[in-house]
């Protein structure tokens, strides 16, 4: 069954985020969810150009493929220091932000998936 999450914009979906067809999304990302789909979902009414509409609409934003992580105190590994071996700890935390390219870039596979039949 889809699990179905709820976030917010982080940036801008009209705006180019780093100077790529992507933007950011607070949402609950983790390792294993690139690949979900973004929507915008707006109940009952929306802002659009010179005023509000009444009504509903369900619109494709992009695909999640990637998200920022820290690292923080967990597995420990083994490093070579200058003096010795020393034991660091350490894992990768998500932050709960995900990184969007935008759906108008779905049209890139066009060519591939022309390519195949």
């Amino acid at each position: 069954m889809p699990v179905i999450r709820q976030g917010i914009t982080a940036t801008h979906p009209a705006k180019n985020y780093e100077g790529k067809s992507e933007f950011m999304i607070d949402a609950a990302c983790f390792p294993g969810s690139s690949g979900s789909p973004v929507f915008l979902f707006n109940l009952g009414s929306y802002p659009k150009a010179g005023g509000i509409t009444i009504g509903s609409r369900v619109k494709l934003l992009g695909v999640l493929y990637a998200g920022p992580q820290y690292n923080a105190q967990g597995e420990i590994q083994i490093v070579t220091v200058p003096t010795g071996q020393k034991l660091i700890a350490s894992a990768a935390v998500p932050i709960n932000l995900g990184i969007v390219v935008k759906s108008k870039r779905l049209r890139d596979f066009d060519p591939l998936l022309k390519a195949l039949l």
